[in-house]
């Protein structure tokens, strides 16, 4: 590569979790590749831009970020903005030589398109978990909007040499959508920060994270049989009346990475019961702390936890359900806790940014 400048684009960048942390993980990894990195987003939080300047990484938005915003809304008129009127990426031209294109909201011509999944796909498996208002508009304009994300899709990958996609599953996805992906990188994780505290289980309780790809279902049935849940993950505003009232559920809603840690270090298991979910953070920093995971044997967890050996993958609610009330009265092998932390290691932060450098050197 005869030049070190590498720009990177976001989708809003207001927090560290989900579909941003990409973002801001491999951007360190670049800097310290000696990369000069540059950050370019609708919007970027105060808290973010002290964070990208602490590690050397220059940034640019175009908007400005209102801390107490809903991060889903806020992605989500970005993400219309751009699908109806290319509003966003009429304001970032001309970048060159090297761009790597994070984002679902700025289309723009890019060395690589980092697929995070189409958001049409999200809001048809979890639609019948949203809230009244939000379903009668998914049902209203459900066909326009999957109109609009496909074009937009198709319009991505038109503008870009690579399409990289974060699992096998959305490959397979973005095929549907008539997108050819070149390859296949996991989102990081940073295994320095999410490491295990204890070498074993310290507490008797199962840890779950509230989203709204989280099926709550699982979750109310688990408590009502006895067992003990501690739920982190999103705004109490947001949480059904049952869970903030239910005397098997400790709710801590949005929380540091220092105490999530810990928790995911005491855990007896994580429980991770969704309806849709392209990766899934959730169980890789749970296999980081040493925890193992109960989910679904279906699209990202399905790639990253080993079943039997990390933790167990069910085909249903019931059988999730049975084998944590299994787990919950006889335990499993201590052995599975290392095998826990040796799996999260293949999503480390420095080997994920070497299948980056490697794909920008080919």
């Amino acid at each position: 590569m005869n030049s070190r400048n590498l720009t990177i684009i976001s989708d809003p960048l207001l927090s560290e979790f989900g579909p941003t942390r990409p973002v801001m993980l491999i951007a360190e990894e670049l800097a310290k590749n000696n990369f000069k990195v540059k950050v370019i987003s609708t919007q970027i939080s105060a808290n973010i831009k002290c964070k990208l300047k602490s590690r050397n990484i220059s940034f640019f938005s175009f908007q400005k970020a209102f801390s107490n915003a809903d991060e889903s809304l806020v992605w989500f008129k970005c993400w219309l903005n751009e699908a109806l009127f290319s509003k966003n990426s009429k304001k970032v031209a001309g970048l060159k030589p090297f761009v790597l294109n994070f984002s679902n909201t700025i289309a723009i011509s890019s060395t690589c398109w980092y697929g995070q999944g189409p958001p049409t796909i999200t809001l048809k498996n979890i639609r019948k978990q949203l809230t009244l208002i939000y379903k009668l508009f998914y049902g209203l304009s459900s066909r326009f909007l999957e109109f609009l994300d496909r074009r937009l899709t198709q319009k991505f990958a038109k503008m870009t040499k690579c399409v990289v996609a974060n699992s096998y599953y959305l490959e397979g996805v973005y095929r549907l959508f008539g997108v050819e992906v070149s390859e296949v990188i996991y989102p990081p994780l940073d295994c320095e920060v999410f490491r295990p505290r204890k070498a074993k289980s310290a507490s008797n309780y199962i840890l779950t994270y509230f989203g709204k790809e989280t099926k709550l279902d699982v979750i109310r049935e688990l408590t009502n049989r006895g067992i003990e849940i501690v739920v982190f993950g999103g705004k109490i505003t947001n949480a059904p009346k049952w869970m903030l009232q239910h005397p098997n559920i400790r709710f801590l809603g949005r929380i540091s990475n220092e105490k999530l840690v810990s928790l995911y270090s005491d855990a007896l298991l994580t429980v991770y019961p969704f309806l849709d979910e392209p990766f899934g953070y959730i169980p890789v920093e749970s296999m980081a702390c040493g925890t193992p995971v109960v989910t679904f044997d279906r699209q990202g967890p399905s790639e990253t936890v080993v079943n039997g050996v990390t933790g167990w993958l069910t085909k249903t609610d019931r059988e999730l359900i049975d084998l944590v009330l299994e787990i919950w009265r006889r335990g499993y092998p201590s052995s599975m806790r290392k095998e826990c932390r040796k799996r999260a290691r293949f999503f480390d932060k420095s080997k994920i940014a070497r299948k980056w450098l490697k794909l920008l050197k080919e």
